[in-house]
């Protein structure tokens, strides 16, 4: 499983994260999906079904973030993994029995878990900040220098 660690602004320690980003204008989810493969892990990949959508909230943040998660397929086994974005510290493959770890936040780990598991029977995943228990950001927002327009998608 490819995972990738970044950089967040406010954030003291990079975090382990599934490779994706911003959608950009007049791009389609599995366009962006594609973008930020190359982008982030310099992979070319092919797009396959849908995983699952997940939906967190977190008001004290201004942030809304809907993440659409898709699994892939590697479309050239011999090319390795090299972050090419800035904000990217690291990007690898690790074990699949691994990811659950390093994927500590609630909002990543709870829907990749059940993904893993062929557990999907729930394809929807919604997440409010004051329900989370391990949250995706460790500082608090003032701490970060995040306003109310402050958004990630």
């Amino acid at each position: 499983m490819l995972l990738v660690r970044c950089r967040y602004d406010g954030e003291p320690d990079a975090l382990w994260t599934l490779p994706g980003g911003r959608q950009e204008d007049r791009e389609t989810k599995p366009q962006t999906l594609l973008r930020e493969f190359r982008e982030e892990a310099s992979l070319r990949v092919s797009v396959g079904p849908l995983a699952y959508v997940s939906e967190s909230i977190d008001r004290s943040r201004g942030q809304h973030v809907i993440n659409v998660t898709f699994f892939v397929e590697d479309t050239d086994a011999r090319v390795q993994p090299r972050a090419q974005d800035p904000a990217v510290e690291d990007v690898r493959f690790v074990p699949v029995q691994d990811a659950p770890d390093l994927l500590r936040a609630d909002v990543l780990r709870i829907p990749v878990e059940a993904a893993l598991r062929s557990k999907l029977e729930q394809r929807y995943f919604s997440f409010r900040a004051e329900d989370v228990k391990v949250p995706f950001f460790q500082s608090r927002p003032q701490e970060a220098g995040i306003t109310s327009t402050a958004r990630r998608d």
